[in-house]
């Protein structure tokens, strides 16, 4: 169960791709403390399922996979770590949104946490955002926040 502070309040927004509805669930902003270019690796998982379903949302048994395997990786968002910092979901996918210290050790904690899970049809794609612009692009784009 996460709780939340002063620092890590989400706030959600929606959105549209492809002609389908996209909810998106994001940090309000950057962690007090933070610097950014300690956490310069961007990570992003992906989760893929049927755009014929539920308006290209996942159905409820997908959704509650997801919601477990989100609470199974958790722990990983702590300020020695990583930060997970933006989540989408809609248009026949679902993406979670890391910033990560280092990632070997995040993948290793990672495939320790679900080790004794099932396996989650995810897809993993590691790339360098030491200045957060793929979050901080998101930010600009809403409106409201």
């Amino acid at each position: 169960m996460t709780t939340a502070t002063a620092e890590n309040i989400y706030f959600t927004a929606t959105g549209e791709q492809s002609g389908l509805p996209v909810i998106y669930r994001s940090m309000h902003s950057v962690p007090t403390g933070v610097i950014e270019s300690d956490y310069p690796n961007l990570i992003n998982i992906y989760w893929g399922f049927d755009v014929n379903e539920n308006n290209g949302m996942p159905n409820e048994t997908a959704n509650n996979r997801q919601i477990q395997f989100e609470e199974a990786i958790s722990p990983l968002d702590k300020k020695e770590i990583s930060f997970l910092m933006l989540v989408a979901t809609g248009s026949g996918r679902k993406e979670w949104v890391w910033y990560v210290k280092d990632v070997d050790s995040w993948m290793s904690q990672l495939n320790t946490l679900l080790a004794r899970h099932e396996v989650y049809p995810i897809e993993i794609e590691i790339s360098q955002d030491p200045d957060w612009s793929t979050y901080h692009n998101f930010l600009a784009g809403v409106d409201g926040t």
